[in-house]
């Protein structure tokens, strides 16, 4: 995932990318955007940079040993955290699936991820387990990369659990970057709010939607009207559009 792939950067993204090239973004980061809007590609974008062995204009180069794997999203040094569901589970039964969902469709909502791996009505959370393996997983040591991340995607599902990653979050190893994304910053502890810096990015307007759109090959009448129904929401823009050419097609 790269910037130029990204929707919309608005200028709070702009400020991390900045911090990011010279190499001083701050070692837990809270990225707050709606639902569908762009958090979880923002934070993608931003641990493929970070990574980035040739970093060229402000952009993961593409080409380099770390931007292969970061866009199969197995560098050894990108570590990711998710809502699951099963007693015990971790995001680590998952990550075949993840890798897949983050290939087909980043701007997924939690309920579409939710669906993938087959929850149901159940809900999703990051529970005990998955704070001891974030834990375990931080104090390896750097493989390959200039930092060791770790993406948490929606911590507003870890409950009271999410206690066990403050000392962590406040002193992390050397060279570890959390990136935090989520859609309900008030349902997180405000003992992780305290220990992380805030970014909103908001949503991204209509025009920008629908040029994104346009470019991934769909109709302009099409993406218009998906664009215009969203609000703002690019996974749904994206699902109105499909709906929207296929029913044209046929």
């Amino acid at each position: 995932m790269h910037f130029r792939d990204l929707v919309h950067r608005p200028n709070s993204l702009e400020q991390l990318i900045k911090m990011s090239g010279e190499d001083r973004l701050p070692h837990a980061n809270l990225l707050q955007a709606p639902a569908g809007a762009g958090g979880l590609p923002a934070a993608l974008a931003l641990a493929t940079y970070l990574l980035c062995e040739n970093r060229t204009n402000g952009d993961s180069c593409g080409q380099c040993r770390a931007c292969r794997k970061s866009h199969q999203w197995i560098h050894p040094d990108l570590h990711f955290a998710f809502p699951t569901v099963g007693s015990r589970v971790t995001s680590d039964t998952f990550l075949k699936e993840w890798r897949s969902a983050l290939g087909k469709q980043p701007y997924q909502e939690v309920n579409d991820w939710l669906q993938q791996i087959g929850a149901e009505n159940k809900q999703g959370n990051l529970n005990k387990e998955e704070c001891v393996a974030i834990a375990k997983k931080l104090s390896l040591k750097i493989y390959e990369g200039r930092y060791k991340i770790m993406l948490i995607w929606l911590p507003e599902y870890l409950g009271n659990e999410g206690n066990r990653l403050l000392k962590l979050i406040e002193e992390p190893p050397e060279r570890t970057i959390f990136l935090l994304v989520t859609e309900r910053p008030e349902r997180i502890l405000n003992t992780i709010l305290s220990r992380c810096q805030l970014s909103k990015l908001g949503r991204p307007n209509e025009a920008a939607v629908q040029n994104w759109l346009q470019a991934r090959g769909m109709s302009p009448e099409a993406a218009a009207s998906a664009t215009r129904l969203s609000g703002g929401n690019v996974n749904q823009a994206l699902h109105l559009g499909q709906s929207d050419q296929g029913g044209h097609e046929r």
